[in-house]
C-alpha cells in the first residue's frame, strides 16, 4: 500500500508549457483524501518549489536544490540544508565561473549569479520571481567567501560541464537534470537521502513510498522508492530503473502515476 508520493517537478508534474500538468491538482486531491502524503522533490529552490507546492496541493514538506534542502512550502522555513563543504565547494565554483556557463550558485534559499549568468538567464529562465531574489555579483566567489556564504548548489547549463577537473575535487557529486546540464551536489546528498528522511518524519517507510520522475537526477529516488514511475520522457536510462513508465508530460503521464498508486 502505497502512502507517500514523491513528485518531481520539470518535466514530471509540469507540462511542457513550464506550468501544473492538466488533471494533477485534481489527480494529487483525490491521493490526499485518501491520506496519501504527496511531496514535491525538486532541483528548484524553495521559493518556487514552495509556490507549485501551495498550487498543487502537496503536503507541506518540500525537498529542493536536489535534496540539498528540506523546506517548509507553508511557512517558506528552511528546515535542514546540506551544504558543499569548503574548500570544495569556493573550489567547484572557481572550476565553473569564467568559461561562458550559465551559472547559477545557490546558498541555502539565496540565488547568486555573475552578469553573464544572469543576461544568460533573462533569456532561458524569463521568471520574474526567480530574478528579483537573484543577487549579481561581479565576481561571486570573492563576494560569496567575503560574507561566509555557503556553496549548497551550482548548477550549470548551455555549455560543456568541466567534468574531469570537477572531479578531482572531494566531498562533490555531479548530476544532470536535462541533455544540456550539469548539478553539483555534496556527496551523499540526492533526491533519495532526502525522501528518505521526510518518509523518516512521517513514519511511513520507503517501501511504501513511490517517486515519480524524469531525469538522472531523480534516479537515486526512484531507486529508494517501494515503487517507481519514469516519464514517457525520461531517457532509457531512466525508464530503464523504474518499476513502471507512464506517458510524457505532454500526456498526463503524472497523473496516470498519481492514480496508480490509489489501485496499490
Amino acid at each position: 500500500m502505497i502512502k507517500l508520493i514523491s513528485l518531481d517537478l520539470d518535466g514530471t508534474l509540469l507540462g511542457p508549457d513550464g506550468d501544473l500538468a492538466p488533471g494533477a491538482s485534481e489527480a494529487i486531491a483525490r491521493a490526499r483524501a485518501a491520506g496519501m502524503r504527496v511531496v514535491l522533490n525538486t532541483g528548484r529552490p524553495m521559493t518556487e518549489a514552495g509556490d507549485f507546492a501551495r498550487r498543487a496541493g502537496c503536503d507541506s514538506l518540500v525537498s529542493c536544490l536536489g535534496g540539498a534542502l528540506l523546506g517548509d512550502a507553508r511557512t517558506g522555513a528552511e528546515l535542514r540544508r546540506w551544504d558543499i563543504p569548503e574548500p570544495w565547494g569556493s573550489r567547484a565554483l572557481a572550476i565553473c565561473l569564467g568559461r561562458g556557463l550559465e551559472i547559477t550558485i545557490f546558498s541555502g534559499n539565496q540565488v547568486v549569479l555573475d552578469p553573464f549568468s544572469k543576461e544568460s538567464l533573462l533569456r532561458t529562465y524569463p521568471y520574474p520571481e526567480f530574478h528579483r531574489q537573484a543577487l549579481v555579483a561581479e565576481d561571486p566567489l570573492s563576494y560569496m567567501a567575503q560574507r561566509g556564504m555557503p556553496v549548497t548548489k551550482i548548477h550549470g547549463d548551455w555549455g560543456p560541464c568541466p567534468r574531469a577537473e570537477l572531479e578531482t575535487l572531494e566531498k562533490v557529486e555531479i548530476t544532470t537534470s536535462n541533455d544540456h546540464d550539469f548539478e553539483l551536489v555534496p556527496t551523499g546528498v540526492s533526491k533519495g537521502s532526502t525522501l528518505a528522511l521526510i518518509a523518516l518524519m512521517y513514519g511511513i517507510p520507503l517501501e511504501q513510498c513511490a517517486a515519480v520522475g524524469d531525469s538522472e537526477n531523480d534516479l537515486p529516488m526512484l531507486k529508494a522508492a517501494g515503487l517507481s514511475f519514469a516519464m514517457g520522457n525520461a531517457p532509457e536510462q531512466v525508464r530503464q530503473a523504474a518499476h513502471r513508465v507512464v506517458p510524457d508530460n505532454a500526456r498526463g503521464g503524472v497523473v496516470r502515476a498519481i492514480l496508480s498508486c490509489l489501485e496499490e
